[in-house]
């Protein structure tokens, strides 16, 4: 089995109508919308960089507005959503409520969940509504994961992730559930635990990450320690279904300063828990990004306002500032 590369760039091929709009000169409305559901977090992931302002700021957007703007944003060309932080989306008070009014008209959905709230009550919802689930576990044992998560619901998500392939399986629907690990010198150890996990599972993939925030330009995640722990994992899965992927440091990353243009934000933009809307997912908090918030106008209103067409003007990938 081989560390297969989740590779982000390949997937503006699946949206050829995209592209042949913007090459005529047109605006597409994203494809992709991130959204914020709330705030609100159960866990302290000592990784989290949105932990002060989580802290701070326990917003939540609004349910029947945000069902307008589901129903608008799917009008004006979205094809999917994904429910991700903020904070954990599933803490949302309308969650179900909100999947299920977007699956009704239309919508693919993903869900980005730390997966403690997950239980028998809710589990069938998100099996039928869900195109996807990823569940983050920063730890491959118990002491780990809650070193990391600032809990101890180690063996709760483990539970739960059981329960959602049983749920899948019983019901015969073809939701794609993943884990994800962020891997740092304090957890690498775990990976081979969090490797058994998923596979007993019978998760889809398990997606290894490094930070992409430190200063060692990768001398972790490439080191022959860290690599030798991913060939354990490699051989704990290489009997089962259970794919492994990583989303490292990706082959293109230096062709950074060589394109004139930036056009990530036709495919995917942001909508924060306070209903500001930002111009790309990565630019989540930079009020120089802010392009609008939808409990003041239109999601039509903010695309075609004078912010957004402004930024559309002078961003680049090398001048924007933002990590790409």
């Amino acid at each position: 089995m081989e560390l297969g590369q989740f590779d982000f760039s390949k997937k503006v091929f699946y949206h050829p109508q995209n592209v042949a709009l913007l090459q005529s000169g047109g605006r597409p409305f994203p494809v992709t919308v991130e959204i914020d559901l709330t705030n609100a977090c159960n866990h302290r992931c000592s990784f989290c960089f949105y932990a002060e302002h989580l802290a701070a700021d326990r917003s939540s957007l609004p349910t029947d507005l945000l069902k307008e703007r589901l129903t608008e944003m799917k009008a004006l060309g979205t094809k999917a959503v994904s429910f991700t932080g903020g904070g954990e989306p599933m803490l949302h008070r309308d969650f179900v409520s909100i999947i299920q009014h977007a699956r009704s008209i239309g919508l693919d959905i993903g869900l980005i969940t730390n997966g403690s709230a997950i239980t028998p009550r809710n589990v069938e919802d998100l099996v039928r509504n869900l195109t996807w689930i990823r569940v983050s576990m920063a730890g491959g044992d118990a002491p780990s994961y809650s070193k990391v998560q600032g809990v101890d619901h180690f063996q709760r998500v483990v539970n739960n992730l059981a329960l959602l392939s049983e749920t899948r399986e019983r019901l015969g629907l073809p939701l794609n559930i993943g884990v994800r690990m962020l891997c740092t010198p304090e957890n690498i150890a775990t990976v081979r635990g969090l490797a058994t996990v998923s596979a007993n599972a019978r998760v889809d993939y398990l997606q290894l990450a490094p930070d992409q925030f430190t200063t060692d330009d990768g001398a972790f995640w490439n080191s022959p320690e860290t690599r030798a722990e991913f060939d354990v994992c490699k051989e704990i899965l290489a009997t089962g279904s259970t794919k492994l992927l990583t989303s490292g440091y990706v082959w293109y990353q230096h062709l950074i300063d060589v394109a004139q243009s930036c056009h990530a934000h036709y495919f995917m933009i942001a909508i924060q828990a306070e209903g500001d809307v930002s111009y790309c997912k990565n630019a989540r908090g930079a009020e120089k990004f802010s392009i609008g918030n939808i409990n003041k106008n239109t999601l039509k209103e903010i695309w075609d306002g004078q912010k957004t067409k402004e930024i559309e003007s002078w961003c680049r990938p090398n001048n924007c500032g933002l990590y790409c």
